[in-house]
Formats: structure tokens, C-alpha cells, sequence
């Protein structure tokens, strides 16, 4: 008797791994769940700081610390669930009742977190912003970590992966267009722009909803689908929690892999947190000029989708992540450069211009360096078990979470710490008061927001030049584990 992935994609079980090539309608369904991440993150990478910081009053040290905190918390965690969801025996497989699980807690904190009281931006306050961020950003790693375990075990096949991870970021890329339009314009749009309270109230709850939505679909999608039956499981080996982590560690091209990630999220947090800030005070931007550039974006995003599926099987995953990072750094530290240097008016057309292709540069190169990524991840899981004998998928995105969201976290604590540095008046701008920022202070603000979080989502490349798991290798270890033991 056949499953629901099996009729829909043709997927069965083999000796040697499942079958390569799945169906459209199974992988359009499984990629709805992207949509959970994607616009969770969206609203927490470009609106929560502005709106804690100017909106809310909160101090720009103790928002980054919040977001650290919690960041620091959900990092540990992911590993642990990424360990649960790798040795869960459930008649529903190992990982579709850890994602339903998490759903819900994560709609309902993404609504809170955009809706706080009007407390005094003080202790209680931080605490109380502290405390969803730690339920949100565990509930979000509860549901996409064993999300993208399961994406790495419907298919061992090479450039089949790179499609799957395609799939999800067309959903990721549609929501995030979604996103940015309620945003700026339907809950941001009118004359207060982002500075209106309420709007963002309406904003958290309305994505709550959605992510609900597209969340319960992917996973309404393989509800009857016995998901561990598209891959034999061999033996798990050392079942200890730290004996698993030296183990992934043992590894060199996850090693590799961890280290680049590190390095890239440091700089993208640093930029990302402080991205509204520039954008509105550096660059001078209105609300509907900061939506441009979000629609440029995804104007990457989406332009760059056509080209990675030309792109899957002629190109070496390490090649298309090493480009597409030189390019997003390029393209985040140029436009302030030429405005320090006068090249550029800050206020002026030709300014406006280059941040727009800037903007659709590191979209489309976000689209690219993702897919191939997340494919070469799923690649090193393959390595893994030739090496021990034993599949983490779930350990293996988990630790890769861990060190995005470290490093995120971290970005945003320095991101804090820097406005705090520079004296930036957040608190009078959230009270109200008619300010005049000094001309350094902007200044530093560029060039924080630009060139320095630039240079370090560079030093991302030593790592990622060193990775070495190409075609050629891994159809080698495919040939190892299709042999008979």
C-alpha cells in the first residue's frame, strides 16, 4: 500500500536511499512551510528594532540585548531539537509532530511582540519583550528545523536538492513580497508611516495569522505520508546528546560550512537591525521610498529564481556561494563609500538609484547563495553518514540554525551598543521630541549600517573557499552507501 508522497511524487523507499525526483505538486506543498521563517524573520529583521528603539522607547543597548539574549537561548536549543527530532519514533514520522506542535506559539507571539503596552521603556518592559522573543524564536526553530531535516531526506540526489531548496524559496521570496506590502502599505502607509503604534499591532497579528495558515498547510500536505519510509534510517550509533554534536563537529565541510555561517550572520545582523535606521535618518528616505527598495529586492529575489534553476547542475554549489556572498557585501558597503566620498548626494536621484540596484543585487544573490547553501548542507549529511554511519539531519540544520541566530543575535547586540556609542536620540524621537541629529552621528551611522557590516559578512569567504564537497565527491559517497553492507 502506497503513501500520499509516494503516489504524488513517485518517491519509495530503496536500498540504497529514495528516489531522486519528486513530483511539483509534493514539493509546492512541502514549501509552503518556508513561508513560517520567512516572514517571522521579515518582520523581526527589519521592523522590531526600529519599532522597540523609536517607537517604543526602548534603549538601543537594552533592545540588542533582548535580541541577543534571546537569540542566545534559542541557539541552544536548536541543537537539542534538532537531536529530538533526528531520534523521534512516531507513527507520523520523526519530524511533522514537532513542527505542529511549535505553530501555534509562534502566530501568537508574533501578534504580542508587535502589540506591547504602553509601559515606561524600562526593566519590565525589556523583560516582558525578553520573554516573547524567547517563545517566538523556540517555536520558530520547534518548526523549521525539522522542516528542513525533512527537505534533506526526500531526495539523495545531488542537483534534485538544489530544486527542493528552490521550492521553498519561492514561497519564502512570495511571502516576503507579502510582508513588505503590509508593511509599508497597508498597516504603515499612512501619514504617521512608521511611527504608527497601532499599525504594527495589526501587522503582528495579521502575519500571526498567515504564518499560521501556510504552516498547517505543509504540514496538513504529509499528514498521512510516512516520511521515514522515503529513507532507510541505518543505525544511529552513540545516542548521547554531546557524543552526536563531536560527531557533526567531526566533520570537516560542516565545519567549514559553520564557521562561514558565523561570520556572514554577524555582518547581515549588524546591517539588517540597522537598515531602517539609515535608510530614514543616513539616507532620508520616506515610507514609500523604503518600500521601493524592499520591492527591489524582491525583485532580485524573484529574478534570480529563473537563473538558479538554469544554473542547478552546471555549477558547483561553493562557486555560486562564494560569488553571490562578494556580491551582497559589495553592494551593502558601496552606496554609503560613495557618499562619504561625495561621489553621491546623499538626498540626490543617483543616490536613490544606486540603493535601488544595490537592493536588487543582494536579493537576487540571497536567492542564489540560499539554494545552493541549504543544498550543500544536505550534501554534507550524505558525507556524514558514509563517515559515522549514522544520518543527523535534524542535528545538522539545527547547528546551522545555532550559528545563524548566535550570530544574528550577536550582530544586533553590537547593533544596539553602536547607537548607544554614537548617541543616537532614539528616546527622544520615540517621545515625540522635535530633533536635529547632528551630522557625525549620522555619519557613523552609514558607515556602521554599510561598510564595517559589510567587511565582516566578507570574512565569511575564507570559510566557505575552503569547503570541498563538489559534484564528484558526493556522487563517490552516493556509490558508498548504495552498496550493499
Amino acid at each position: 500500500m502506497t503513501t500520499d508522497v509516494e503516489t504524488t511524487t513517485g518517491a519509495r523507499a530503496t536500498a540504497g536511499g529514495c528516489t531522486n525526483h519528486l513530483g511539483t505538486t509534493f514539493k509546492a506543498a512541502y514549501g509552503t512551510g518556508q513561508c513560517v521563517e520567512s516572514l517571522a524573520n521579515l518582520l523581526l529583521n527589519t521592523f522590531l528594532f526600529f519599532y522597540l528603539t523609536n517607537v517604543c522607547g526602548l534603549s538601543g543597548s537594552m533592545t540588542g540585548l533582548a535580541l541577543f539574549l534571546a537569540l542566545g537561548v534559542d541557539a541552544i536549543a536548536d541543537p537539542l531539537i534538532g537531536a529530538f527530532s533526528d531520534g523521534l519514533t512516531t507513527r507520523f514520522g520523526r519530524r511533522l509532530p514537532v513542527m505542529t506542535i511549535s505553530l501555534l506559539p509562534i502566530g501568537l507571539a508574533l501578534g504580542l511582540l508587535f502589540s506591547l503596552p504602553q509601559w515606561h521603556p524600562g526593566t519590565d518592559l525589556f523583560l516582558y519583550v525578553l520573554l516573547l522573543l524567547v517563545v517566538l524564536r523556540v517555536s520558530l526553530s520547534g518548526f523549521i528545523i525539522p522542516f528542513m531535516g525533512l527537505g534533506a531526506e526526500l531526495s539523495d540526489d545531488y542537483d534534485e536538492r538544489s530544486s527542493i531548496v528552490a521550492f521553498r524559496t519561492i514561497f519564502g521570496i512570495a511571502i516576503t513580497l507579502v510582508g513588505y506590502v503590509l508593511g509599508f502599505q497597508v498597516f504603515l502607509g499612512g501619514s504617521t508611516g512608521l511611527m504608527d503604534r497601532a499599525g504594527y499591532g495589526s501587522l503582528g497579528f495579521s502575519c500571526g495569522i498567515i504564518v499560521l495558515v501556510a504552516g498547517a498547510l505543509s504540514i496538513f500536505s504529509a499528514r498521512n505520508a510516512r516520511i521515514r519510509k522515503l529513507r532507510h534510517r541505518p543505525a544511529q550509533g552513540d545516542l548521547r546528546f554531546l557524543a552526536q554534536l563531536a560527531e557533526v563537529f567531526g566533520n570537516s565541510s560542516f565545519r567549514r560550512l559553520f564557521s562561514g555561517v558565523l561570520f556572514f550572520f554577524v555582518g547581515q545582523g549588524v546591517w539588517l537591525t540597522l537598515s531602517l535606521h539609515a535608510n530614514t535618518y543616513f539616507w532620508h528616505l520616506s515610507a514609500a521610498q523604503i518600500q521601493n527598495l524592499s520591492f527591489a529586492t524582491v525583485g532580485g529575489l524573484i529574478g534570480a529564481l529563473p537563473l538558479a534553476f538554469y544554473l542547478i547542475g552546471r555549477t558547483e554549489k561553493r562557486s555560486l556561494v562564494l560569488g553571490c556572498v562578494g556580491a551582497m557585501s559589495l553592494a551593502e558597503a558601496l552606496p554609503v563609500l560613495l557618499a562619504q566620498f561625495s561621489a553621491i548626494a546623499v538626498q540626490g536621484a543617483v543616490a536613490r538609484l544606486v540603493l535601488l540596484f544595490g537592493a536588487a543585487v543582494i536579493g537576487g544573490a540571497t536567492t542564489l547563495a540560499t539554494i545552493a547553501f541549504q543544498s550543500a548542507m544536505a550534501d554534507a549529511v550524505d558525507e556524514h553518514e558514509v563517515l559515522f554511519a549514522a544520518r543527523r539531519e535534524g542535528l545538522y540544520f539545527a547547528s546551522l540554525s545555532f550559528a545563524s541566530k548566535a550570530a544574528i543575535g550577536f550582530g544586533s547586540l553590537i547593533s544596539g551598543a553602536l547607537l548607544q556609542l554614537i548617541a543616537f536620540p532614539s528616546q527622544e524621537i520615540a517621545a515625540g521630541h522635535k530633533v536635529t541629529i547632528a551630522p557625525h552621528i549620522l555619519d557613523a551611522l552609514g558607515m556602521a549600517y554599510g561598510p564595517f557590516a559589510a567587511l565582516i559578512t566578507a570574512i565569511s569567504l575564507i570559510s566557505f573557499a575552503r569547503y570541498r564537497l563538489d559534484r564528484t565527491r558526493h556522487a563517490q559517497f552516493q556509490g558508498q552507501l548504495r552498496r550493499p553492507s
